[in-house]
């Protein structure tokens, strides 16, 4: 088993051994909490990170406690990964999924870096989503994302 999606299965066993999850029966409202729960945590996790890094321009200390760094990094995949298995999808079918989307992700970043992307051009002007991104339905007369144009 790829090693990507082995993350996916070990985490999915943990809160469903552990914790007592059925993501596959959850419902919307309830996936909605859970998801807003796990990204306030992995948000915290990210302060947690950035104490471990001497960050602040107006102190002297340039400091990387690199093992709490990482500690707290994997705390924030953990609940990465819980976001993502609250869609209640298969956690093998899902890593596949992330991975892929990943990689067309970067091929795209890769290709917006050679066309000089300034952040801005082409972006929505009502809703500033990326127009080169698959999901968007936006144009440059018409926004997807139901915003007056």
């Amino acid at each position: 088993m790829d090693r990507f999606e082995e993350l996916f299965r070990l985490q999915h066993d943990l809160q469903t051994e552990s914790f007592g999850r059925n993501f596959q029966r959850m419902l919307a409202a309830e996936r909605v909490v859970y998801i807003r729960e796990m990204q306030q945590a992995a948000i915290m996790e990210l302060c947690e990170a950035l104490d471990e890094v001497g960050w602040k321009s107006w102190a002297t200390s340039r400091h990387i406690e690199r093992d709490a760094y990482v500690g707290e990094l994997v705390d924030v995949l953990h609940f990465w990964i819980n976001m993502l298995l609250a869609l209640g999808d298969d956690p093998i079918e899902l890593a596949r999924e992330v991975f892929a989307r990943y990689e067309t992700k970067g091929r795209l970043n890769a290709k917006r870096q050679a066309d000089g992307y300034d952040g801005v051009s082409s972006k929505c002007p009502w809703c500033h989503r990326a127009l080169d991104d698959p999901a968007v339905t936006c144009s440059t007369t018409y926004c997807g994302a139901g915003d007056t144009v």
